[in-house]
């Protein structure tokens, strides 16, 4: 199957990656829970409540943040082709 065909079917995903274990993103993710988990042991039920608001804007503002760079880095990449087949016109 062709890959517009893959991505129509929702067998392509761009916005999911498998993050190697052992890698920097792995020790970064672990440490990042770590350091949560600490922060939450001191944290009360309503700023344990806000922490968790908190994160769950940043995970949206990260997912915004991540499209539009996936759709700039797309239409560089059109562009790049257009340009290196048709020329600058």
């Amino acid at each position: 199957m062709d890959t517009i065909r893959e991505l129509f079917y929702g067998n392509i995903h761009p916005f999911e990656r498998d993050v190697p274990k052992d890698s920097e993103g792995d020790k970064l993710a672990k440490l990042t829970i770590r350091h949560e988990n600490a922060l939450k042991a001191t944290l009360n039920e309503s700023e344990a409540e806000l922490l968790e608001k908190y994160k769950d804007a940043m995970t949206e503002l990260s997912c915004l943040s991540e499209c539009e760079g996936f759709i700039n880095g797309f239409r560089l990449g059109v562009r790049l082709m257009a340009e290196s087949l048709y020329g600058r016109e």
